[in-house]
Order: C-alpha cells, then sequence, then structure tokens
C-alpha cells in the first residue's frame, strides 16, 4: 500500500498557518499581553490554538478523505 503524498501546496499551507499562529502570538505578547489579565492571557492563547487547529483541520481532511477512498 503505497501513499501518495501530500502536495506542496497542503504541505506548505500547514507550515503557512503554524508560522502565522507564531507571528499572531508573537504579536499578541508584545503589543496586547499587557493590557489583560493572566486569565484573559491564556484565554486567548487557547482560542487560538482552538482557531489553528480548526484551520489545519479544514486544509488537511479533504486530503485524508480522499487518501482513504483510495484504499
Amino acid at each position: 500500500m503505497d501513499k501518495k503524498q501530500p502536495g506542496l501546496l497542503i504541505t506548505f499551507g500547514g507550515a503557512a498557518i503554524a508560522f502565522a499562529w507564531l507571528i499572531f502570538l508573537g504579536l499578541w505578547l508584545f503589543f496586547y499581553a499587557s493590557g489583560f489579565s493572566i486569565v484573559q492571557n491564556i484565554a486567548v492563547f487557547l482560542l487560538s490554538i482552538v482557531v489553528m487547529a480548526i484551520l489545519e483541520t479544514v486544509l488537511w481532511v479533504p486530503w485524508s478523505m480522499k487518501q482513504r477512498d483510495l484504499d
């Protein structure tokens, strides 16, 4: 069972989402975090992880469903 490798668009898209999340987190910590409480900052961090996970899921699930159909 030779599985097809994901295309460059999907691979770089996933990396771009992760990189954009790191940039958002850095900007948040540098510019906005001091104006919020620790609980609010934790909430923003967790919400950003949820958003990143949703974007990665939307990107990768269609590809994985196609791979499942090939079996």
